[in-house]
């Protein structure tokens, strides 16, 4: 009976020990990208302001752990490795921001801004988000402005598929996206 009573006390520590020994969480962030020409800072609106209205991503990826794809078809999700919040509201975001960098000031409308009564929407449906399984970040994406098409294919190559690489590069393809669009917009 001694035995047992003494053999109790060290099984709860390496209970302890285990339940505090649970694996930490990283957090990660979309940044924005300036555009590689700086905007003229004379610059005016001249057109009706745009703004995004939707963000659709495709489905399994709107989550705040990472996901990344394996070679057999599989998704790898990582609980360790998340964004700071959902993916959705972060890519739109950050993508917002990065066209409001490459247009005149006033000219994009940003998630929680007032909504002028005239503005045009751009509607943005990223068909494809593929994140590896080799060392590349794919977006594809179709978006609309007022009723006119258009389809981007952006990649952006990253050094490893760990957490600090995956963000930099989602960052960097969502600045290229952002850099086709302005110069769409900037052609209307």
């Amino acid at each position: 009976m001694t035995k047992r009573r003494a053999l109790l006390p060290l099984l709860l520590l390496l209970a302890a020990c285990g339940f505090f020994s649970r694996t930490k969480s990283h957090f990660y962030a979309l940044d924005r990208i300036p555009p590689a020409t700086p905007l003229d800072a004379t610059a005016t609106v001249t057109a009706t302001p745009i703004g995004i209205d939707t963000l659709e991503l495709p489905p399994g990826y709107d989550r705040r752990e990472m996901v990344v794809r394996k070679t057999d078809g599989q998704l790898d999700v990582r609980g360790t490795e998340q964004w700071s919040a959902s993916l959705q509201p972060l890519l739109l975001h950050t993508l917002a921001s990065d066209l409001a960098d490459r247009l005149p000031p006033g000219m994009v409308i940003l998630p929680g801004q007032a909504k002028p009564l005239t503005m045009r929407s751009i509607t943005i449906a990223i068909e494809e988000l593929a994140i590896g399984p080799d060392n590349t970040i794919t977006m594809d994406a179709r978006w609309t402005l007022d009723t006119t098409a258009h389809h981007e294919r952006i990649t952006a190559p990253i050094d490893k598929l760990d957490g600090t690489n995956i963000a930099a590069g989602l960052s960097r393809a969502a600045a290229g996206l952002a850099d086709r669009m302005a110069g769409q917009v900037g052609a209307r």
